[in-house]
């Protein structure tokens, strides 16, 4: 049974405050592990937002850590817990990243662009753990860690080049889209693409940023809205949907709200509906 863990479930920016105690206000960061890897040392990392110190909380600073991380684009709230990320900072340490190259520049040069001076005054390169950055180049990779995962990435409509990722691990099938552009038009279109990516999913962490009515006035902004994250879990016929990268100005009350709305509209659906907490455990 594979192991998920949410460590940051916010977009756009962090958002520390009284009113999201309970939702969080890291960014996107979720932790993915292998029934056959009990004591949890080889996680997968989705993403790289500032939910990822709260995970670095979890984890060895001995210069023991192992860790793979899937990126799914270089957006500010996706990338800003890298340089802070504590037990890599070792020496015996390591963490390998996948993620998108884009505009010609591969993932390692981005990466060294963001993460150094003048924006920061620490390069990666100077951390003292092993820092492996990989661009993606294959339709499927299979990880060399506990449990094999097979890892399916598929570029889906963002707003610069961003990976959903399909990941087959312990016999279950966990999706991860984070951004995900909706349709401009508002309607419930969903690409054969991001469908055959979602297929069949045990659970499908999907961007459900805005509202319907908050769409109308940022549909071009990149991200999805509730009715259409829950347009793709029907038609992929997936098993559970977490609603994901909540809105900066979301509360802890609107989003309870949202999410006991939600789940009394399915309530007779054959799929699990929830919004996303930072210290969500869901065994698969």
């Amino acid at each position: 049974m594979a192991r998920l863990e949410f460590f940051g479930v916010r977009g756009s920016h962090p958002t520390p405050s009284a009113q999201n105690l309970e939702f969080g206000g890291n960014t996107s960061c979720v932790v993915l592990y292998s029934d056959a890897d009990p004591d949890g040392r080889f996680p997968l990392i989705l993403d790289l937002g500032t939910g990822l110190t709260r995970f670095a909380e979890t984890q060895p600073h001995d210069g023991s850590f192992s860790g793979t991380a899937l990126l799914s684009h270089l957006h500010f709230d996706h990338i800003q817990g890298l340089p802070f990320f504590a037990p890599v900072d070792k020496k015996g340490a390591r963490l390998e990243i996948h993620g998108p190259s884009e505009d010609g520049k591969s993932l390692q040069d981005s990466l060294d662009v963001l993460i150094g001076s003048p924006f920061f005054p620490v390069m990666l390169s100077e951390l003292r753990g092993e820092i492996i950055i990989c661009d993606i180049e294959s339709s499927k990779m299979i990880l060399e860690q506990p449990g094999r995962p097979k890892v399916v990435p598929h570029l889906v409509d963002h707003t610069n080049a961003t990976y959903g990722y399909r990941i087959e691990i312990d016999d279950k099938v966990v999706v991860f889209i984070p951004d995900h552009q909706a349709p401009l038009d508002g309607s419930s279109f969903v690409k054969n693409s991001v469908l055959e990516l979602c297929q069949g999913a045990d659970i499908l962490i999907h961007d459900a940023q805005y509202t319907q009515d908050e769409f109308g006035k940022k549909s071009h902004w990149g991200h999805s809205t509730y009715e259409y994250s829950l347009a793709i879990a029907r038609l992929a016929e997936v098993k559970s949907l977490a609603f994901f990268h909540h809105d900066p100005r979301r509360s802890d009350a609107q989003l309870e709200a949202i999410e006991q709305q939600y789940q009394q509209q399915n309530a007779d659906s054959q799929f699990h509906v929830f919004a996303a907490r930072e210290g969500d455990l869901v065994r698969i």
